[in-house]
């Protein structure tokens, strides 16, 4: 009886241990394949995320390369913004007879201002210290400090430096105004100067006078068509 019970114990504990060792190999198994599974998922995601670097990049680059390069300056160009100055032209001539003619003592600012909002359109003023333009004669011994600019339908219409924005946009706007006391004004295309290189640009100009000389732009056009 002994014999025969030591045998059955044996034969428990082998089955015992074949079960035990089933079951391991069976969790190891397990085991490795959920870790095949979360490196692959892993690998993809980090390939995915590579391939949509270089996309996002490359559309920026190409977007940059372009922005300045889509739009090159016509005679249609300037066939669409003809009209609109004929009228202001005519606008213009209107209210400067209204405060008796352009003289010193006129706002030229607020003159020329009422005249663009008259047919719907709006002055378009910009501001840049003038020490950051290296295009414009630095004067050390003037109080000049600030240059502006203005634009109408991405249109050039003068400049004026001075000590500070209002009084820098009331030399522009007289500049402006002046333009309106010939016969007849037009927009050409000409040359101008911007951050060192010269550029295409829409001016507005007097039947007479030649494009020469023109102040740098503080704005490249392209970034206002």
């Amino acid at each position: 009886m002994l014999t025969s019970k030591s045998a059955s114990q044996v034969a428990v504990s082998l089955l015992a241990s074949k079960n035990s060792s089933h079951t391991s190999s069976s969790l190891v198994s397990k085991n490795t394949a959920i870790a095949s599974v979360s490196q692959l998922a892993s690998k993809s995601s980090t390939q995915t995320s590579t391939a949509q670097l270089p996309s996002k990049s490359t559309s920026q680059s190409s977007e940059s390369s372009v922005k300045f390069s889509c739009c090159k300056l016509t005679n249609e160009d300037v066939k669409q913004k003809q009209p609109f100055f004929h009228r202001l032209y005519k606008t213009v001539a209107w209210k400067l007879v209204a405060v008796g003619g352009f003289s010193p003592n006129v706002n030229h600012g607020e003159l020329l201002n009422a005249a663009v909002e008259a047919l719907k359109a709006t002055l378009d003023v910009f501001f840049v210290p003038l020490k950051e333009l290296a295009d414009l004669p630095q004067n050390k011994s003037s109080q000049e400090s600030i240059v502006c600019e203005l634009r109408c339908k991405s249109v050039y219409l003068g400049t004026g430096c001075g000590k500070s924005k209002e009084n820098a946009k009331a030399v522009a706007s007289r500049e402006a105004l002046k333009l309106f006391l010939k016969k007849k004004v037009v927009v050409k295309i000409c040359k101008r100067k911007y951050r060192g290189s010269e550029i295409e640009d829409l001016v507005l100009l007097d039947e007479e006078s030649r494009p020469v000389n023109l102040s740098p732009a503080l704005k490249h056009p392209q970034e206002l068509l």
